[in-house]
C-alpha cells in the first residue's frame, strides 16, 4: 500500500525547493481555467430604449464627457437599435460576427493548448526527474522536456476522455430539452405533464450520472497522461495500461483522490479569506495592471479604427485589454493557483512512481515492505 503521508510531506518539499516549477504551474493555472446581457427598452420605437439627458448627469459634470456620452448614444441609436429593430436586414452581419467569434474561440483553443500541454509534460518530466537523480532543471530545459510529441498526446487523451463524454452530454441534454419543450406546449395536457416529468427526471438522472463518469475519468486521466509522459507510451496503449494500473492500485488511487479531494475543499475555504485579505494588493496592482492593459488596447483601437469609427473601436479595445488587466491585478492569485496546480501533480506523479515501484517487487520484498 502506498504512503500517502510521505507522499503528501515529499510533494510539499518539492513545491518550495523547485521554484522554477512555479512558473509552469502558473501557465497551467492560466490555461486550465476558459455574458453579459442587455436589458429591454420600453419605448417600442426604438431597440434599446435608452435616450441621453443631460440632465441626469452630476453637477459640475465635465462638458468633454458629457459631449462623449451624448455622442455615444446617438451612435449606438443610429447603428445598434436597427439590428434589434430589424434583424432580417442584418443576416450577413450576423454570419461575419458568428464567423468572427468562432475564430477567435478557435485561436483562444489553439494558444491555450500550446502552453497548457507543454507546461503539463514539463511538470511531470521535471519532477520524476527529481525524483531520479535530484537534479533540478531550468525554464529552458524543462519547456524542451515539456515540448514534444508527449504533450500532443495528453491533448488526444483529453479530446477521447474529456470531449467525447462531454459532446455526448451536450446532445443528449438537448434532445431532453426538445422533449422538455414539446412536452410543455403538448395540447393533451395528461401526455404532456407525464412526458414532462419524465423528461425532467431524465435530464437530472443524466447530468448526475456525467459527474460521476467525470470524476473518474478525471482519476483514471492521472495514470493515462503519467502513461503518456513519463513511460512514452501512445495513446492507446496509455489508456489501457493506465486502466491495468488503477484496476491493480484502485484502493490506493481512491483513497488519495480522497485526500486531494479533502485538501481541495480545505484550499476552496482558505482562498475565500486569502481574496478578502488581499484586496489591498489588488488595488494596489490595478495601477500597472491599466498599464500593462493600456498597451494592447491602444494597438487594437489603432487597427480597429482604420475599419471602423464610433464607440464601437473603443469597446473592441477595451475587451482586447481587459485579460491584461485581470492577469496583472490577479496576480497574486494566479500565484496560489499554480502552486496548487504543482502540488496535486507532484503528488499524483509520486503516487504513479510508488504504485510502479511496489508492482516491481518481489512477493518477499512486498511482505517486507507491507
Amino acid at each position: 500500500m502506498i504512503d500517502i503521508g510521505r507522499i503528501l510531506k515529499r510533494a510539499w518539499h518539492i513545491l518550495w525547493n523547485y521554484k522554477i516549477l512555479w512558473v509552469f504551474g502558473v501557465l497551467i493555472a492560466i490555461t486550465a481555467g476558459s455574458q453579459g446581457g442587455g436589458g429591454n427598452g420600453g419605448n417600442g420605437g426604438s431597440g434599446s430604449g435608452f435616450q441621453f439627458n443631460s440632465g441626469s448627469l452630476p453637477p459640475g459634470t465635465n462638458p468633454d464627457i458629457a459631449r462623449f456620452l451624448e455622442n455615444a448614444t446617438n451612435w449606438f441609436q443610429t447603428h445598434i437599435d436597427p439590428i434589434f429593430l430589424h434583424p432580417e436586414g442584418y443576416i450577413t452581419l450576423f454570419i461575419w460576427i458568428g464567423a468572427g467569434l468562432l475564430l477567435l474561440i478557435l485561436v483562444s483553443a489553439v494558444v491555450t493548448a500550446l502552453i497548457r500541454y507543454p507546461s503539463e509534460t514539463a511538470v511531470l518530466r521535471m519532477v520524476d526527474e527529481y525524483e531520479k537523480s535530484s537534479v533540478k532543471l531550468g525554464f529552458r530545459q524543462g519547456w524542451r522536456k515539456g515540448w514534444s510529441r508527449a504533450a500532443f498526446r495528453l491533448w488526444l487523451i483529453d479530446l477521447l476522455v474529456l470531449g467525447l463524454p462531454t459532446l455526448a452530454f451536450l446532445l443528449i441534454m438537448s434532445g431532453l430539452g426538445a422533449a422538455t419543450y414539446f412536452s410543455a406546449v403538448s395540447s393533451n395536457r395528461t401526455t404532456g405533464a407525464m412526458g414532462l416529468v419524465a423528461a425532467i427526471g431524465s435530464m437530472l438522472v443524466v447530468v448526475f450520472a456525467f459527474i460521476v463518469l467525470m470524476i473518474f475519468v478525471g482519476l483514471l486521466r492521472q495514470f493515462f497522461m503519467r502513461m503518456v509522459a513519463l513511460d512514452n507510451l501512445d495513446v492507446g496503449q496509455s489508456i489501457r495500461m493506465g486502466w491495468e494500473m488503477f484496476k491493480r492500485n484502485w484502493q490506493g488511487a481512491v483513497l488519495m483522490w480522497l485526500v486531494i479531494l479533502g485538501l481541495g475543499i480545505a484550499y476552496f475555504l482558505v482562498s475565500l479569506v486569502l481574496v478578502i485579505l488581499l484586496i489591498p494588493v489588488f488595488l494596489i496592482l490595478l495601477v500597472p495592471g491599466l498599464i500593462v492593459a493600456a498597451i494592447p488596447a491602444l494597438v487594437t483601437f489603432g487597427l480597429v479604427h482604420l475599419f471602423l469609427s464610433g464607440p464601437l473601436t473603443w469597446i473592441i479595445a477595451i475587451l482586447v485589454g481587459l485579460p491584461f488587466l485581470f492577469l496583472v491585478a490577479g496576480s497574486p492569485l494566479l500565484l496560489i493557483g499554480g502552486w496548487v496546480q504543482i502540488y496535486s501533480s507532484s503528488v499524483w506523479t509520486l503516487t504513479y512512481r510508488e504504485m510502479k515501484a511496489l508492482e516491481n517487487l518481489t512477493p518477499a520484498q512486498a511482505q517486507a515492505v507491507s
